[in-house]
């Protein structure tokens, strides 16, 4: 991914979980999907679901440049 929509007004554009996200209640914008434009070119509309709670290797994937899961990053 190279560019996310920001749901809290500021810039930055992490994994965070759902409940973080209710905050600003982010189910609301675009059907509950945020746009997200991968270093590509193409760009995706990915259910919040999808970008923040999955965590098959397809989703984890997504994240990072080298397009594998790596799933040791992720917090217990």
């Amino acid at each position: 991914m190279a560019i996310g929509e920001s749901f809290g007004g500021g810039m930055e554009f992490l994994r965070e979980n759902l409940q973080a996200l209710n905050r600003w209640d982010a189910s609301s914008r675009h059907q509950g999907k945020a746009s997200v434009l991968f270093c590509d070119g193409h760009v995706e509309p990915l259910s919040l679901k999808a970008l923040f709670a999955d965590i098959d290797d397809v989703a984890l994937s997504r994240w990072n440049r080298d397009n594998q899961p790596h799933r040791e990053r992720l917090t217990p």
